[in-house]
């Protein structure tokens, strides 16, 4: 997928330590694609340093070309968030 980062979502991958290839492997092989605010979510999982699992969550605007990542962030909290 061709996209470009708000800086909302490039000061995300910073502070959160959110390797940019951890997120073109998620937006590209997505394990679930789900709707939320007007906006698609990209989810998917990777295993981090200390072998936890963790979900990575891509909010798209697919609204523009190319798609623009508003923000990304994972969480721990997999059930809460996976449909």
């Amino acid at each position: 997928m061709e996209f470009i980062l708000s800086q909302h979502a490039q000061a995300e991958l910073i502070k959160r330590k959110i390797p940019i290839l951890i997120l073109e492997l998620i937006l590209n092989h997505p394990e679930q694609i789900i709707e939320e605010d007007g906006l698609k979510v990209y989810q998917g999982t990777f295993t981090a340093d200390n072998n936890k699992t963790y979900l990575v969550r891509a909010y798209v605007n697919d609204s523009v070309e190319p798609n623009k990542i508003v923000t990304v962030y994972f969480t721990s909290k997999l059930n809460k968030y996976r449909r």
